[in-house]
């Protein structure tokens, strides 16, 4: 007798459970589940999330890290016995990937809710480091951001000790008297101030760290917002693609999305991972409205741009990449990476206007 399908096609890791008739050993096999496979995954990705925000307060911080992991378990635990009640449903073929998908996605709503101000400066940063040819960001062999002066981008350097960074936070005024600012760091242009940082540690320092000496140094302070539900509508409406897409209902905007990514998956590979890796606007990438709206998961995003999933997770809040970046991952010169991009919105920009003339 063949397998059932919802065994065959998923990860060798659940079966046991899946499998087990006692309620007592599903229990025993979940449980051995989270801890043994997803907890130490869950861990290590909200620990290098949630130390952006604040220094000094780490008992806040381990509260925050511990709720945050309780919201996670209740996520995982309720898929998968979803999974065990209803077999032959949507499969888990890659349960440590899942993982980390789900645990990214779940840091990257928290994040963005609670801390709003810090969140945007990431952005902002991440659009700096990119964008000025003395800045770059990159990942490590250890598969970890670092930024710095795009000449060490290629030298093998340890990074920024804590105590260096730390001691910015407590003597800002470090920076003045070096006359690497002009005023005070509060004050000081976002990218002079980045500059006087790299100059003063003189060594590649962690994106995530970075974030956080800047914001301590600019003071920013975080304000309440009001629901989780009023921040995504916000965003959502603030982020569209194209103005074409500034439509009055949270429909027309997914049936817009929906549209643009059903075109997307037209497009020839190397046109696609051109685009979405660097799908953007103002603000952030693009590319994160498309789960956000329902109309694509990380899961469908990943196979349209031939990656495995738990990599995309990995990539996501370094989106959008830089065409250096995505250069390297094609095999192909940065203009040919610009080139591509060119003919895809292009060719995107002649799709859709039909759609809309129709």
């Amino acid at each position: 007798m063949d397998e059932p399908r919802a065994i065959r096609h998923t990860d060798a890791l659940l079966t046991p459970y899946l499998c087990a008739a006692l309620e007592s050993e599903a229990e025993t096999f979940l449980t051995q589940l989270l801890s043994a496979h997803a907890a130490p995954i869950m861990a290590g990705i909200i620990r290098r999330q949630l130390q952006v925000y604040g220094a000094g307060k780490n008992n806040a911080r381990s509260q925050e890290a511990e709720d945050l992991h309780g919201e996670i378990v209740v996520q995982l635990l309720t898929r998968l016995r979803d999974s065990k009640l209803q077999p032959g449903g949507d499969e888990i073929g890659d349960f440590r990937g899942y993982v980390a998908v789900v645990t990214y996605h779940a840091c990257h709503q928290y994040l963005r809710q609670k801390y709003p101000q810090r969140w945007r400066l990431k952005n902002k940063l991440r659009y700096l480091l990119t964008h000025r040819e003395h800045f770059a960001l990159w990942e490590s062999a250890g598969r970890e951001w670092f930024c710095g002066l795009a000449a060490w981008r290629k030298q093998s350097q340890l990074p920024a000790r804590a105590g260096q960074l730390q001691r910015l936070r407590e003597q800002p005024e470090i920076l003045q008297r070096a006359g690497l600012i002009s005023g005070n760091a509060q004050r000081a242009e976002l990218t002079e101030l980045v500059s006087a940082i790299f100059q003063t540690v003189g060594v590649p320092v962690e994106f995530d760290e970075l974030i956080g000496v800047v914001a301590d140094l600019r003071e920013i302070k975080e304000h309440h917002v009001s629901s989780r539900v009023d921040e995504e509508r916000e965003t959502s409406e603030a982020r569209l693609p194209d103005p074409r897409a500034s439509v009055a209902t949270e429909v027309e905007q997914r049936s817009y999305l929906q549209r643009l990514w059903s075109e997307i998956l037209q497009l020839p590979q190397s046109q696609r991972l051109a685009l979405l890796l660097n799908l953007r606007d103002a603000q952030e990438s693009v590319i994160a409205l498309l789960p956000l709206a329902g109309v694509a998961s990380l899961r469908e995003i990943a196979a349209a741009l031939a990656l495995p999933v738990e990599e995309l997770a990995r990539l996501w809040n370094a989106l959008p990449l830089d065409d250096a970046t995505i250069a390297a991952r094609l095999g192909v010169s940065r203009q040919q990476v610009i080139n591509l991009r060119k003919a895809a919105r292009a060719r995107l920009g002649r799709r859709m206007q039909a759609l809309d003339e129709t």
